[in-house]
């Protein structure tokens, strides 16, 4: 009868979805499993710099680079990074560290940073679904304001030995430009320096990346003979303006100290600044890894264009999925919404990508954040039956010029949702998301992503099925009546036993299935 009843109870209880048994966990906090007791450690804290990136007006650095991390295997339960530089007015002595300080948006732009696991580590991140939980981070000026957290027990982990990370770190030195010509640059307009590189292109270009609606549009950016400017045009050791364009003798020369009148071409050196909270790995942490949707500029067929452009709003409604209309009076919002799986074929944006087929297994989704660039108005993602997911908000910097974290004309923050207890879906589950941006000027090269976190779940019992909410449904079946009707039966003669455990389970909290943290 016991037997019965525990069965039946697992079974019913796996129908109803995780909202019905979920607990939220709190750090430095007993919680219970069952009957055996555990306590949340305290994380750790670990901050390094990657870099230096010497840097004069203009110039681009976009490339690789090795973060150290402490010796795994450790589980990151958040991380967060900004642009510094040593502080000019510090005087260290021998053997002190360098004081650090950070940088303004204004005049060290985060194009983007994407953090993953070391090549030679991936094979040993292969979890038994076949996807890998290497660890994925990726954010951009929003990064500063944004730390993606992750609640307890899902974390980032590394391997035995894993003792570093590999990151592409895009920065743009616009110091002491004006801020029309500081905006220019971060769209990264193509320069006569881009114009061979451009002409090599055409021949190997992917035309199957740009979503149907985008391609329909003739956006730009989907094609090399229109493309203006964005990611292509912003390679490593480039200028970002011809006006700021200096050769490489140029270079030399001042680094050497020969032409050192030229104040207005003093040479930067930032560094990105990291940290991370971890805790040692241990067997009731629940690994993650990165889904590979969303990119709003693909769709179900293509698999995303990663940027795209805003054409300058004709005060007209196109009346398809890109829609260039008024509102709020004079504003001009162009809105590109489409569709894609959760875990299908992608560009793999933060570092990993889906498949084409798919295998159709349940997953919990823990946190998304959305990424856009300025102008962005809002990243949104809905299940297909209209229910809102979530959305991502930009906060706009209103301060004073180079106010840290204040940044007036920058993207300071993007509000994220955390799903504590995780929401249950499908890996083939299709999500619609939009992108909406400003486009009362022309922006090229701008982005609407999303970054997921989300994690493997055991096999379901025959008869579990996610619903087109991704919410599992509840007794839909005539399978899930009798299961209830057992439950209740069987109940009442254990009640007695049930409540004396009940009263020992102490130190955790109930938390809705609506539970979704969404701060601007």
């Amino acid at each position: 009868m016991g037997f019965l009843f525990i069965s039946t109870l697992v079974y019913a209880m796996g129908m109803m979805g995780p909202s019905a048994i979920a607990t939220k966990y709190v750090a430095n906090k007993n919680y219970h499993d069952g009957d055996a007791t555990s306590v949340v450690p305290a994380p750790l804290t670990f901050t390094a710099l990657a870099g230096p990136f010497p840097l004069f007006p203009g110039e681009i650095t976009n490339t690789f680079h090795h973060l150290r991390i402490p010796k795994g295997p450790i589980a990151i339960s958040e991380f967060s990074a900004d642009i510094v530089e040593k502080d000019p007015f510090s005087i260290s002595t021998s053997g002190d560290e360098d004081i650090m300080i950070p940088v303004p948006l204004s005049d060290a732009y985060l194009h983007h940073h994407v953090v993953d696991s070391e090549e030679k580590f991936h094979d040993k991140h292969i979890l038994k679904s076949g996807h890998s939980h290497g660890v994925g981070f990726g954010a951009g000026t929003e990064s500063r304001g944004t730390r993606q957290t992750f609640p307890y027990p899902y974390r980032f982990t590394t391997v035995e030995g894993e003792d570093e990370l590999i990151a592409n770190v895009h920065v743009i030195n616009t110091r002491g430009m004006s801020s029309e010509d500081a905006h220019q640059c971060l769209e990264c307009p193509c320069t006569a320096e881009d114009i061979p590189f451009m002409e090599k292109r055409k021949s190997h270009w992917r035309n199957d990346t740009c979503s149907s609606a985008l391609m329909e549009e003739e956006n730009d950016s989907c094609f090399p003979e229109k493309y203006r400017g964005g990611i292509r045009c912003c390679e490593h050791g480039e200028f970002c303006l011809d006006k700021f364009f200096m050769s490489k003798e140029d270079k030399m020369s001042l680094q050497s100290g020969k032409n050192s009148s030229n104040s207005t071409a003093l040479q930067s050196v930032f560094y990105l600044r990291y940290i991370i909270a971890y805790t040692p790995a241990t067997p009731d942490i629940q690994p993650l890894y990165l889904a590979a949707c969303c990119d709003a500029s693909g769709d179900e067929t293509h698999r995303g264009n990663v940027e795209y452009d805003i054409p300058k709003c004709n005060n007209t409604n196109s009346g398809n999925k890109i829609k260039d209309s008024e509102a709020d009076g004079d504003d001009c919002i162009h809105e590109l919404d489409t569709v894609q799986s959760l875990h299908g074929e992608a560009t793999g944006t933060f570092g990993l990508g889906g498949a084409k087929n798919e295998e159709d297994t349940f997953v919990d989704i823990v946190y998304m954040v959305g990424h856009l660039h300025r102008g962005g108005i809002s990243m949104s993602s809905y299940f297909m039956n209209g229910t809102e997911l979530c959305i991502s908000l930009p906060t706009y910097g209103s301060g004073l010029p180079h106010e840290i974290g204040n940044e007036p004309g920058y993207i300071n923050s993007m509000s994220s949702c955390t799903f504590d207890p995780p929401l249950r879906m499908k890996t083939t589950d299709n999500i619609r998301v939009v992108g909406r941006y400003n486009s009362s000027e022309a922006h090229t090269g701008v982005m609407s992503l999303f970054y997921i976190a989300l994690a493997d779940v055991a096999v379901p019992k025959p008869g579990e099925q996610g619903s087109g909410t991704g919410i599992w449904k509840y007794f839909h079946s005539l399978a899930g009546g009798v299961a209830l009707v057992c439950i209740v039966i069987v109940a009442i003669h254990y009640y007695p036993v049930l409540s004396k455990k009940i009263d020992r389970r102490r130190g955790y909290e109930s938390v809705p299935s609506s539970n979704v943290e969404l701060s601007v």
